[in-house]
């Protein structure tokens, strides 16, 4: 992600949930459906401490469809920074 670049905000409903996607990038229903599964098997929406706290949320670089996203999430608000294949 540029630093001049708009992100975009998609409220996304997966598996009973609401989840608030930012991003610049195109991305499939394939893809984001497949991200957030791969951040929910790792934990990336439980709650912690430090999510009291303002700044970055937890970092994750999640390989799904053959690309790596690198994203932050923060409750269930995930941002997708960059895309790499």
């Amino acid at each position: 992600m540029k630093p001049d670049e708009e992100l975009d905000q998609y409220p996304i409903l997966h598996k009973g949930k609401v989840y608030n996607l930012l991003t610049s990038l195109d991305m499939t229903f394939v893809e984001v459906r497949a991200m957030l599964d791969w951040l929910e098997e790792r934990g990336a929406f439980s709650a912690t401490s430090d999510d009291e706290f303002m700044g970055p949320g937890k970092l994750f670089s999640c390989r799904v469809q053959g690309v790596t996203f690198d994203v932050d999430v923060r409750g269930y608000e995930v941002v997708v920074l960059r895309r790499s294949s």
